[in-house]
């Protein structure tokens, strides 16, 4: 399959006109600073052809010093995909602390050592627009190459713009609502929080992470269905909208009711329809005499673990059967579930009890208060 370096678009579309950036490379101590983000992308680069590679036996492990990280594979491929996500992680961390201070929000109070958690790769990076089908190593060079699809997919002003991604019938009246679009197929996030490096998809989300950790006393609208209160009224509106699930699925049977499985949005009805009721697979597995196809291309990636090679980290408490990819995803579980050193995050608001799993509060109000997630939801929203 084609690899391609892709070349940054005259204006990247995740930073504002006057956005400015403070890159600091965070590999072994490195701390060398750059304010352009493609000759970040080359320093970094030089690093990803420094790892180090560790020979056991017949094994070979390779790890990241990346501060914080720890994250280990004896996959060459995955160990680049993985560090030159760290530079993009570090870019987004530096949109959203710009977004921060510009709205002058109180800050995540969310766990600092997990600032430079990235999500695992271990995936090919593949453009699925049309017949394009390019693989990429540098995830940055893979969401710039995406961009410039919705770009030179010009049908002319007045023409809709189609979605030409597998599987995807979706039209847009202009190329920016399409470029938009495109990153729910990447799986593009433009922003993260500076201090925990949680991934969000829009300025809205991040705002909506710091608004979230306000002390209850701060939140003055509640909702009427199930009392819970909320920082603004855009949030409790948002919330509502998961009481009045408005959307139903026309192929599940009729309850006594009279009434059919329902979701709160078009998205969720789709992803339904897709897991329930369709034999489409239209992402198949590129490895050779591998037979297995997937719904979406987050279940080809999961997927796609079982043919890397990489080393799982299991949890040494007796009766914990909890496995990991990386020794700081474990060590953060052990800290968290079996020392106790996280403050509790999640607070019931009709008792005001507090736990340090969001599952947790979720069995404390089904078995204490009887309130439970409405039918066709998992979670509470």
């Amino acid at each position: 399959m084609a690899h391609r370096k892709a070349k940054r678009p005259r204006h990247d579309p995740s930073l504002l006109q006057d956005e400015q950036l403070i890159l600091i490379c965070d590999w072994g101590g490195c701390r060398k600073l750059y304010q352009n983000m493609e000759l970040f992308l080359s320093h970094v680069a030089d690093h990803a052809g420094q790892v180090v590679v560790v020979i056991t036996g017949e094994e070979s492990t390779i790890t990241c010093i990346w501060e914080d990280c720890g994250f280990e594979t004896s996959d060459e491929k995955e160990i680049l995909r993985h560090i030159y996500y760290h530079a993009y992680h570090t870019k987004i961390k530096c949109l959203g602390a710009n977004l921060i201070e510009k709205l002058a929000l109180q800050g995540c109070l969310l766990d600092p050592q997990t600032r430079n958690s990235v999500p695992e790769l271990s995936g090919p990076l593949i453009c699925c627009w049309d017949d394009c089908k390019l693989e990429f190593l540098n995830v940055q060079q893979f969401y710039w190459h995406v961009h410039t699809h919705s770009i030179t997919n010009d049908d002319g002003e007045r023409k809709e713009k189609k979605c030409l991604w597998t599987n995807c019938k979706s039209n847009f009246s202009n190329k920016f609502k399409l470029r938009d679009h495109l990153k729910s197929h990447s799986q593009e996030r433009s922003l993260a929080c500076p201090t925990c490096g949680s991934l969000f998809a829009s300025r809205t989300k991040l705002h909506d992470h710091c608004l979230r950790q306000l002390p209850l006393d701060a939140n003055e609208f509640r909702c009427s269905e199930c009392n819970k209160l909320l920082p603004t009224e855009r949030l409790l509106r948002e919330h509502v909208r998961y009481h009045r699930l408005v959307y139903t699925c026309s192929h599940c049977p009729i309850d006594e009711e009279g009434k059919g499985r329902s979701f709160p949005n078009t998205h969720s009805l789709a992803t339904h329809i897709s897991y329930c009721h369709s034999d489409s697979r239209p992402f198949s597995c590129p490895e050779d005499d591998c037979n297995y196809s997937a719904k979406s291309q987050t279940d080809l990636s999961k997927h796609l673990e079982v043919h890397a090679n990489t080393l799982w980290y299991c949890c040494e408490v007796s009766g914990c059967e909890f496995t990991a990819r990386n020794s700081a995803t474990l060590q953060k579980h052990v800290r968290k579930i079996h020392e106790g050193n996280v403050d509790p995050l999640y607070e019931c608001h009709v008792c005001q009890v507090r736990f340090q799993a969001s599952n947790s509060l979720k069995n404390h109000l089904g078995n204490a208060h009887q309130i439970f997630p409405l039918a066709g939801n998992c979670r509470f929203k």
